[in-house]
């Protein structure tokens, strides 16, 4: 006992002194109308810029439009074709990576610290002359289409997508970031030109890691990226959602288990200030193989093999759910046992030992999300975008060493409130008499979120 009792102490004051140092460690400054947050890391001659644009698909006219712009902006210069940009990033081992969220867009690049300078300004190239030439984007519009025809043959990632646009239909979170078959075809190069204009005069911040000799990068991008601060974001408002009375059942051939998505959006006055607390639920219901939902569906009764929970936010709005799968005979069950695991959390229907593993879990691999520097950028990013403060990071195992077995009662109380959760099933169409016990049932055809 005095071992373990001695090992969590340094565990504490490790975590402590990892959290006063990456406060330290965290530099802002600004290049111009570029804001940019650098950590110095001197393990590898190797860098990492994530280029954060405070613009996301919430400003495209037509669904994929900024998906569109990011996925092929590569495709050829004014004096590359897409072959050449390709050859010379493999030449210098660079690592090209985006993300398109509603509301902002990351673009990010990795490489060795003595080629910033050619592939930093190769990078700037794309963004001021991309010229998506009509025969690479013609393949990009039949690629993408093809990708979604055959979403039906993959029930989980068909499930994902229907439930974001079920659960999210009141608000314009709803539109899917990547595209619909209805509206590829409307991708062009004059409009793809116009979107990363607007993109360019978007307010932008740069997240760096890598050695000191990183800052050279300041002079390349000043000289070469032309990128402005014109453009500014709108806060949206969003009500709460509205109760629901019905399952969503989406029929698919060949199906022999049913997936299974519960949960809800959230506006920020739910989650603002109490974000630890619904990390923790989120971990508590489905972070593991001794999660509350993982026991109760796959230990005690043998109805699934994985389940999840997540509890997640943007800046104006965020997500809550339930992801798992069964037996098409077995899925009103675990719907059912879903919704009592709901009602047991909240009447704080579990063990001291269950929630006291739970805080153990999270705080012990709080260290291990930052075994890599550009961990820190990813976290950095968000909570910035959040607008939330770094310090809140750093007091993260304290938080959560601190929380009791109330504060997840109303944690999960307010995340899951039953009456306010979208249930969409994924399976055969035989599950509508089990299913309509719990909810009456509205069938779906699932080409209608394609």
């Amino acid at each position: 006992m005095k071992k373990i009792i001695t090992i969590s102490l340094l565990s504490l004051l490790s975590t402590a002194a990892m959290g006063a140092s990456f406060l330290d460690s965290v530099n802002r400054t600004k290049w111009g109308d570029l804001d940019v947050v650098w950590i110095e890391d001197n393990k590898f001659p190797r860098f990492n810029a994530a280029i954060y644009f405070q613009d996301g698909s919430l400003s495209d006219p037509f669904s994929g439009l900024t998906q569109g712009t990011f996925d092929q902006i590569s495709s050829g210069t004014s004096k590359e074709s897409e072959r050449e940009i390709s050859e010379f990033f493999d030449f210098y081992g660079a690592d090209l990576k985006h993300t398109v969220t509603h509301e902002y867009s990351v673009y990010s690049v990795q490489g060795l610290t003595k080629d910033i300078g050619p592939v930093m300004g190769k990078v700037c190239e794309l963004f001021s002359d991309a010229q998506y030439p009509q025969k690479e984007l013609v393949s990009y519009v039949s690629r993408s289409k093809s990708r979604l025809k055959n979403l039906v043959t993959s029930h989980s990632a068909l499930a994902d997508r229907i439930f974001r646009q079920i659960s999210l239909t009141e608000t314009p979170y709803a539109v899917p970031v990547e595209g619909t078959l209805a509206t590829f075809d409307k991708l062009n190069p004059v409009g793809l030109k116009e979107r990363l204009s607007e993109l360019n005069n978007a307010k932008k911040v740069l997240y760096l890691t890598g050695p000191s000799d990183i800052k050279k990068l300041e002079e390349v991008i000043t000289k070469k990226c032309n990128w402005t601060a014109k453009s500014s974001y709108k806060n949206l408002v969003l009500k709460k959602p509205s109760s629901q009375s019905a399952i969503y059942l989406i029929p698919v051939p060949g199906a022999n288990q049913a997936q299974i998505r519960i949960g809800r959006y959230v506006i920020p006055d739910e989650i603002k200030g109490k974000y630890d607390h619904f990390s923790f639920l989120a971990g508590f219901l489905g972070g593991g193989f001794t999660s509350k939902l993982v026991q109760e569906l796959r230990v005690k009764r043998g109805l699934t093999y994985s389940a999840g929970a997540y509890v997640s936010m943007q800046r104006d709005y965020g997500r809550a759910g339930i992801m798992t799968f069964s037996k098409n005979e077995s899925a009103a069950e675990a719907i059912s046992i879903i919704r009592d695991i709901f009602q047991d959390v909240t009447a704080k229907k579990f063990t001291p030992e269950e929630f006291k593993h739970q805080q153990g879990h999270q705080i012990g691999g709080f260290s291990f999300t930052f075994e890599e520097t550009h961990a820190f950028l990813s976290q950095i990013m968000l909570y910035d975008h959040q607008q939330r403060d770094l310090k809140e990071l750093v007091n993260y195992p304290e938080l959560i060493a601190s929380l009791t077995p109330e504060a997840l009662s109303q944690a999960n109380l307010e995340a899951f409130p039953w009456e306010r959760l979208t249930i969409v099933v994924v399976g055969d169409k035989s599950l509508e008499k089990s299913l309509s016990r719990i909810r009456p049932v509205r069938i779906l055809n699932y080409q209608d979120y394609l």
